[in-house]
């Protein structure tokens, strides 16, 4: 892929000649001391609000629903700027600018842009910066209820419906965070055992979710019609065609009854006045931008549905129409999101569900994706196939004979937009084009008009929601391509014709499918007759009449815009697929048992992150029970799984298609795009698709690749199924094996199609998780289930009105870079550590080296530096020696003094980190896991310019610090904490973004001096995956190491980095694109990587941040991560100035400090930090 002043890599350009080297041969990039780049740490903040308008009728915000002012040290001045065009979704309709008000930015750079007619008058982004700063944990009150006026009616008591709430919201999903759920319900003071044994549970089951007692009565319908809920019952009605031919020719009402389903007006009714739902609720549209001190302009950014240029455009066509006569109230926009997907509810039967989620856009992103947030309303229960007797309906019609595929075909089409006429009824049509006069939560009448932005489906839904024939003519619900052309996907021309035929609903349209109708319902023809397909097969039209274009096509409703796109289906389960399976094809062809190769490998990919990457328990070969989110796994580990398994003059292509591959998934998937970050996933674009184009026509050629054995297989069984029977199992046992057809991959195809569509997509609604199908899938909830689930939720909040305890202690402090354990069960005695390490190259010059790490921390500490300091944004200098001044070297050195002479280890280090979407994010080092490589900045010096390093994770420890050099304020010990590391050095090669290649290292000789080292864990980015390069083999083949510290037995001679494990580590990679990332707030120099200090922006430096002293000091309020029995023994301890003032002397004093009782723990205190 050509580089392009979007597409910078933040990696080294590394000569060519040495591209062609084996890995044994490159010389690898090595600094003379490791020194990682220390950097500041910025907790998450949302750009800052607009004050309230008077104009705009503004009250006192309603109770329950606070609206918090923006803060004094936060205020912000109104002025009038040009809108930017930039995120106009087509680039010949340039709207005007419009004058617009402009919030000043936050510390990250981002400021809002709100049309001047439109201020905010409700901002729930101040709600929840103050949420989720502190989350109170509402704690029930232990008083029991037992009589039938209890809140936790129909539990008897509040141990009981504890229990209920945990199986019914979390028992169903196994998982280790859920059974800590369970085991803090039944350890909880307030539960109590005797009140569960006598509970009728399957009558309590059955009153929540049957309703049938005294709520309601017994029959089938009324369980379905709870007052709390809406649903309905409405009969539906299409007309069957039947031809000339037939017994009785000509159209007839088929009825079904069972259509389940809530009015959508009353859906948005309740969401607008429910106080739990109006905290999240945007009404104004704001166009979002960032404005970083290292880039020349600032960007759009793209996110959320409130901020897209979609929204803002049906926003400002809102405001410039004529208003309802004599009506002054706002005019604001409820933003729908649907939501459907058919389900199978058994393995052994042909039973589904096909429900409709509806979700409102005006709320944020992050919530609808939790399920906890409860945000997700079920809106209806589709029909999925016609009854039974339907077909002795049609029988009797046709004198019996049954019709064609195209005719049934034709019915289900024709009852699923019956079912959307139902549901798009007169008072939602009138709503959408006179508004719903409300009185809202926090006071204020607004006039609120419903529009449709996204239908999220797969792609059989599409087609039917679209009305188009399934892989027809023209298979896209969204332009009108030719199939034969789609495989062209990210070519200059498809771009264009993407734009030129998009779909759209013209009368032209409409008069095709009514004069079809006609020959069909009036002339009698049959459904799929040439006459018919004559006019609709071109543009692959069906003869069905679109309820959404009969509803609202007349109000200029285009239906083929809210089709977006689908990445589950299209990608994960598409594409890659796809792709993965002929690979794996592409193997089986090979000698050598390539396929067990690449199981062996998979099952040996470390896990990473709180399952981002699990472990592959299975031979992936086998392809059983995958889901999607298994072959992203698969993709994000693939490329060092891969190489070496082609042969050479391959192998390059092959490891580019999967690097691209990844490249691409991971920026379609970003939660947070910005107008550079866009420019490069359409360069991405571009560039997978010529790479797969040359994959098909120059690659797979070479290979006779087959059908897998389990695709063989499957397609035995489904010719028995349609043949009846015709083939025996001793037929099938002797030619299994020998009937594996030749397989070829197939380009045309709607899903590869789709991916040129992504960008435009999210310049127009925002990121991809905002409409992903994946909410839809995790809502799939039998409908007894889901108003279980609701009943117990009115309980929770009912029986917590009754009484709210304050606040619990946090458990976490995400405001903390790390949090390490208070422990000090585990000391070792330095001296003696050393000296039963003596041939241990990992413990070589131990304490000389941990002493010279120490020495400029605690210097900083007795000094009061700062952690805001601008100078610590540099390393800290290194303490050199030579042989001539070994004396002075050593002296400086023992001014370090370990209280006791010890050192405290520990088992976990959590690392917290701010994410470039703007999370707060944790992860967790354990030495003895998988979970022990971390990346740091590095900080170079002119030989290299990649700009992290990384090590592997030893141990983690504490010490009880003592300093006596110049500038000692006392001699107190102070707790410092700290990492021993191994580390590792990169290889020369190309690598990067824009050669397509990962980062290879490998670690640094143990023979260096530098191999083993300390680091300060505030200096710690994050966790990182260092997947083993397989095909190199183990650094020590007999399994025998040389060092019992650094476990180097199981080593491997090289290393991946794995850039493509998550998001954040995409945008890492992506040098000063990432909103988060402040640390790469820095002028980009040639190189692309390397940081200038000097231009970091002081501004972004918080003065109320702690220093990092008192950041020590807050570590008291975390909780113990690894020893929950510690106990701090109060006492009282004398000051410095009290120690100094007194009759010892400080070498009494040092002495006295140095060899105190240190058992278990230390009990000195210094500014109220024991030690």
């Amino acid at each position: 892929m050509a580089p392009s002043p979007l597409h910078q890599s933040a990696v080294a350009l590394i000569p060519a000649e040495d591209d062609t080297l084996p890995l044994s041969l490159r010389r690898s990039r090595r600094n003379n001391r490791r020194l990682p780049l220390r950097f500041r740490d910025m907790l998450p903040e949302f750009p800052l609000p607009l004050p309230p308008q008077d104009h705009e009728g503004q009250v006192e915000p309603a109770s329950g629903c606070p609206d918090a002012e923006p803060p004094p040290s936060k205020h912000v001045q109104l002025q009038v700027a040009p809108v930017s065009t930039s995120n106009s979704p087509h680039a010949d309709k340039v709207p005007e600018p419009r004058p617009t008000l402009k919030t000043d930015t936050n510390s990250f750079g981002l400021f809002r842009l709100y049309d001047e007619g439109s201020p905010p008058s409700h901002d729930p982004q101040n709600c929840l910066d103050t949420e989720n700063a502190v989350q109170p944990h509402q704690v029930l009150s232990p008083q029991q209820r037992t009589t039938t006026d209890s809140p936790f009616h129909p539990y008897p008591n509040e141990s009981s419906f504890r229990l209920g709430d945990w199986y019914w919201n979390e028992g169903m999903q196994q998982s280790r965070r859920n059974f800590q759920k369970l085991i803090e319900i039944v350890g909880g003071s307030e539960f109590r055992a005797e009140d569960i044994r006598t509970t009728n549970w399957t009558a309590i089951d059955r009153e929540l979710g049957d309703l049938d007692t005294a709520e309601s009565a017994t029959t089938d319908a009324e369980e379905w019609l709870d007052a709390d809920a809406g649903w309905i019952r409405t009969p539906v009605t299409i007309s069957v065609p039947f031809h000339r031919r037939s017994l009785h020719p000509g159209p007839k009402d088929y009825s079904v009854n069972d259509f389940y389903h809530r009015s959508l007006m009353s859906i948005i009714r309740g969401k607008l006045l429910d106080p739990t739902h109006h905290k999240f609720f945007h009404y104004e549209p704001y166009e979002l931008r960032w404005q970083p001190p290292h880039k020349a302009r600032d960007l759009g950014v793209h996110g959320e549905l409130f901020t897209s240029a979609s929204f803002l455009e049906a926003h400002r066509n809102l405001q410039d129409s004529p208003k309802e006569p004599g009506c002054d109230l706002p005019r604001r926009i409820v933003a729908l999101m649907f939501w459907s997907d058919a389900t199978q509810l058994t393995t052994f039967s042909d039973a589904k569900l096909w429900p409709l989620y509806v979700y409102l856009g005006n709320e944020t992103k992050d919530k609808r994706g939790q399920p906890t947030a409860y945000l997700c309303t079920h809106a209806a229960y589709f029909q999925s196939q016609l009854p039974d007797s339907f077909k002795d309906f049609v029988l009797e019609n046709t004198g019996g004979k049954l019709p064609g595929d195209a005719f049934f075909t034709h019915c289900r089409r024709e009852l699923f937009h019956a079912q959307w006429r139902v549901l798009l009824d007169d008072d939602f049509v009138y709503a959408y084009t006179h508004g719903l006069a409300l009185t809202c939560c926090d006071g204020v009448k607004r006039r609120l008009y419903p529009r449709i932005f996204t239908y999220s489906a797969d792609y059989p839904e599409k087609v039917l929601i679209a009305c188009i024939r399934n892989l027809g003519a023209c298979p896209c619900p969204r332009c009108l391509i030719p199939k034969d052309r789609v495989h062209n996907m990210g070519s200059e021309r498809d771009m264009l014709q993407r734009h030129i035929l998009a779909r759209s609903d013209t009368e032209e349209r409409r008069r095709k499918v009514t004069a079809a109708r006609r020959l069909i319902y009036e002339q009698q023809y049959v459904v799929d007759t040439p006459q018919v397909e004559a006019l609709l097969k071109d543009e692959s039209l069906v003869p069905t009449v679109n309820a959404f274009s009969d509803r609202l096509g007349h109000l200029s409703f285009n239906l083929y815009l809210m089709l977006v796109v689908d990445l589950l289906h299209e990608f994960e389960l598409g594409v890659w697929k796809a792709v993965f399976i002929h690979l794996l094809r592409m193997l089986d062809s090979m000698k050598g048992n390539m396929l067990s190769h690449l199981d062996h490998r998979y099952r040996q990919v470390p896990t990473f992150g709180r399952g981002t990457v699990r472990r592959f328990g299975r031979n992936v070969s086998e392809l059983k029970r995958m889901t999607a989110r298994d072959f992203e796994d698969l993709l994000q580990c693939a490329i060092p799984v891969f190489a070496g398994l082609f042969p050479e003059s391959h192998h390059s292509a092959i490891i580019k298609l999967l690097f691209l591959l990844a490249h691409w998934h991971g920026m379609a998937k970003l939660r947070m795009h910005t107008d550079e970050t866009l420019g490069i996933l359409e360069n991405v674009t571009k560039a997978l698709s010529e790479e797969l184009r040359k994959f098909v026509t120059e690659i797979c050629p070479a290979f006779a690749a087959k059908e897998l054995r389990r695709e063989a297989e499957c397609r035995r069984r489904r010719q028995a199924r349609e043949g009846g029977g015709g083939v025996t199992q001793t037929q099938g046992a002797a030619n299994k094996g020998n009937d594996r057809h030749p397989k070829v991959l197939n380009l045309k195809t709607y899903k590869l199609h789709a991916l040129g569509d992504y960008a435009a997509q999210i310049r127009r609604y925002g990121t991809t998780d905002s409409y992903s199908t994946q909410p839809g899938e995790l809502e799939h909830r039998l409908a007894a289930i889901e108003r279980r689930q609701a009943r117990i939720r009115r309980i929770r909040v009912r029986s917590q009105r009754e009484a709210l305890t304050g606040d619990d202690p946090v458990p976490d402090a995400p405001d903390l870079r790390h949090v390490i354990g208070k422990s000090q069960n585990y000391p070792a005695d330095l001296t003696k550590f050393v000296q039963s390490n003596l041939d241990d190259p990992a413990a070589k010059d131990f304490s000389v080296k941990l002493k010279r790490h120490l020495l400029p921390r605690i210097q900083e500490i007795h000094v009061g530096k700062d952690c805001t300091d601008p100078t610590l944004r540099t390393p800290r200098p290194p303490l050199e020696h030579s042989e001539t001044d070994d004396e002075s070297f050593f002296t400086m050195l023992n001014q370090v003094v370990f209280k006791g002479n010890r050192i405290y280890q520990h088992n976990i280090c959590r690392i917290n980190y701010t994410t470039y979407d703007l999370r707060r994010e944790t992860e967790t080092i354990n030495p003895k896991s998988d979970h022990r490589d971390i990346m740091l900045l590095a900080h170079t010096d002119g030989t290299s310019i990649h700009p992290f390093c990384y090590a592997r994770v030893l141990g983690i420890y504490h010490s009880n610090v003592i300093y006596t050099g110049p500038g000692a304020r006392d001699y107190l010990s102070r707790r410092v904490e700290f990492l021993w590391v191994r580390w590792f050095e990169l290889m020369d090669g190309p690598a990067g973004y824009d050669h397509c290649a990962l980062d290879i290292a490998k670690f640094v000789p143990m023979a260096n001096t530098d191999a083993f080292g300390f680091v300060d864990p505030a200096d710690v980015l994050r966790c990182c995956q260092l997947i083993p390069a397989y095909a190199e083999g183990r650094l020590h083949p007999d399994g025998i190491g040389m060092s019992r510290g650094a476990r180097d037995c199981e080593d491997w001679k090289f290393y991946y980095i794995n850039r493509f494990v998550d998001r954040d580590m995409v945008m890492r990679y992506h040098w000063g694109m990432g909103v988060g990332h402040v640390y790469a707030y820095t002028s980009s120099s040639t190189n692309g990587g390397q940081q200038d200090n000097s231009q970091f922006v002081s501004g972004l430096v918080d003065d109320a941040e702690t220093s990092l002293e008192e950041a020590q000091d807050d570590s008291n309020e975390i909780q113990e991560l690894e020893d929950d029995s510690a106990l701090w023994t109060e006492m009282d301890y004398p000051t410095s100035d009290e120690s100094n003032g007194g009759a010892d002397s400080d070498s009494d004093v040092l002495v006295d400090a140095m060899y105190e009782s240190d058992e278990g723990e230390d009990s000195d205190v210094y500014d109220g930090y024991k030690f």
